[in-house]
């Protein structure tokens, strides 16, 4: 085997994190850089991308120092990405605004609705695979920029996505991968290219969009003088592509072949299956990617309420929790965690709708909010932070059920990601809502750093395939089994919890339209 080391990075919605992998998986050293998120009006979501680039750097550097490897051992350097953006580009790349729409940036409401007008939902959905709100694709987000900010449209050269801004920073050249363009709602990804005939209907000019589309395993190029200069990296390092943080996720979860499934709980939470064709459903909306294995997909469906949810309980209703855990040195999330234990399934009758960051499956609500149902004085704080974890997950059980019924199979057992997949408890509550095996991977919360890592092997010929590179960097190291009495009470849960989402929704709609008084 080539010996060298991978240096991967994963620009997710609150910060970076570089990781250090050798070639056969072992990850060296970590190290997250975060960034701010701002929200200057409701459902405006933005970022500024010189914290991108500023992250990129520090974290770099703290990897390499604390692990003394030397700029000139590292073999290659790729990315996984947050996806849904579209970044204004001059000629040179220097990026024309400021700060630029996050993913859940859903401003272009408008916008969506001259979608729907003009090319019409099914034709773009059985197009693009673009199952998410409208107005949260590039495609949208690119038309309210031309209507509000023609200046800016005007001067912009291209539109690109989080990761091709670094890459172009560390190579020069501006690109993407089959896996972030799938995601602008400006892509065919059966024919694997910009969807002409939708990009003129839209009045998009297609010369913004990059004009290279390539796989996520192409070398795009090597570390230029001036990137290296601010980086410490060594010049002429290979950079290889990378791609969007779903598909990365799904490689690093091990889900490369046709069926297999994984769930991410970060602050947002996806179910996703790899197939070889595209999953379309009008009604569930699951939305397809190009996968970063060859002629894959990764199709999956998506909440926005997941562990952002469990942060916000953190830092508003759990403070004792949160100063207790800086006193002891641990996580604030192991203290609410064992509290929530002290409950029962079902929370001794209480039941929470997670959607406080409205969006997302199975019910595509943007009016929708958090409510906590059956509250009495009988209840305890442990029953309140066990229904919320509940709540959430009943959540990704319908996205996962919804993803079974298109297949038409049921999956026995479902590889859980990303921070949540850290808790014993959550993997617990999971493998009862859900009914099936829950199994928990050595690369917890590095999945989309390994998915990355692992792009990066294949692209430099360590391993002809994905497969392979599974094979040597994954490990399944724990399953949680359903308990039979535990999930009898799930399952009535899980009704509920659709009923309550219908019934709640026109006062949730009365509460949005007072909020835009």
């Amino acid at each position: 085997m080539i010996r060298g080391i991978i240096s991967a990075h994963d620009f997710g919605t609150t910060g970076d994190k570089a990781t250090l992998f050798t070639f056969d998986g072992h990850r060296l050293a970590s190290h997250y850089y975060p960034y701010e998120t701002t929200y200057p009006h409701p459902g405006w979501s933005e970022q500024d991308p010189n914290d991108w680039k500023r992250a990129f750097v520090e974290s770099t550097k703290t990897v390499l120092a604390s692990t003394g490897i030397r700029p000139e051992q590292i073999a290659v350097i790729s990315f996984s990405g947050h996806m849904l953006g579209c970044i204004p580009i001059d000629r040179r790349g220097n990026v024309l605004r400021k700060t630029v729409f996050l993913w859940a940036d859903y401003r272009s409401k408008q916008q969506a609705e001259f979608i729907r007008e003009v090319v019409g939902w099914e034709r773009f959905y059985k197009t693009t695979g673009g199952g998410l709100e409208l107005a949260l694709y590039p495609a949208a987000k690119i038309l309210w920029l031309k209507e509000h900010e023609p200046e800016l449209y005007t001067k912009t050269y291209k539109f690109i996505g989080t990761k091709d801004l670094i890459a172009h920073w560390l190579t020069g050249r501006i690109l993407t991968d089959f896996s972030d363009a799938s995601n602008t709602g400006l892509f065919d990804i059966q024919k694997r290219i910009w969807a002409s005939d939708l990009i003129r209907a839209l009045g998009i000019e297609e010369e913004k969009l990059p004009e290279e589309v390539l796989p996520s395993t192409t070398i795009v190029g090597e570390v230029c003088a001036e990137a290296s200069r601010e980086t410490g990296l060594a010049q002429g390092t290979p950079v290889v592509l990378g791609g969007g943080d779903v598909p990365c996720a799904a490689v690093g979860a091990g889900v490369v072949a046709e069926n297999s499934i994984y769930n991410n709980i970060g602050s947002a939470s996806w179910v996703a299956v790899a197939t070889k064709k595209p999953i379309f459903d009008l009604e569930m909306r699951p939305f397809t990617l190009c996968h970063l294995v060859p002629d894959m997909y990764v199709t999956q469906l998506a909440t926005y309420s997941a562990g952002v949810v469990y942060s916000w309980f953190r830092d508003q209703i759990c403070r004792t929790e949160a100063n207790r855990a800086k006193e002891l040195g641990s996580s604030p999330f192991a203290l609410m965690d064992e509290e929530a234990a002290q409950s029962e399934p079902g929370a001794h009758g209480l039941l929470f709708l997670p959607h406080m960051r409205p969006g997302g499956a199975p019910f595509h609500d943007l009016n929708a909010r958090g409510a906590l149902f059956g509250l009495t004085l009988s209840h305890t704080r442990a029953d309140v932070i066990r229904a919320v974890l509940e709540g959430i997950t009943v959540n990704i059980c319908l996205l996962c059920r919804a993803l079974e019924q298109q297949i038409g199979t049921e999956f026995p057992d479902i590889r859980m990601i990303g921070g949540g997949a850290k808790s014993s408890l959550w993997r617990s509550i999971a493998a009862n809502i859900l009914n099936k095996n829950v199994l928990s991977l050595s690369a917890q919360q590095e999945a989309n750093s390994l998915g990355a890592a692992m792009t990066a092997c294949v692209g430099i010929g360590v391993f002809d395939r994905f497969d392979d590179a599974a094979r040597e960097f994954i490990h399944v190291d724990g399953k949680s089994s359903p308990d039979k009495k535990s999930t009898k009470v799930y399952e009535r849960l899980i009704t509920l919890f659709r009923d309550a989402h219908h019934h709640a929704s026109s006062v949730h709609d009365l509460l949005k339209q007072s909020d835009e008084v």
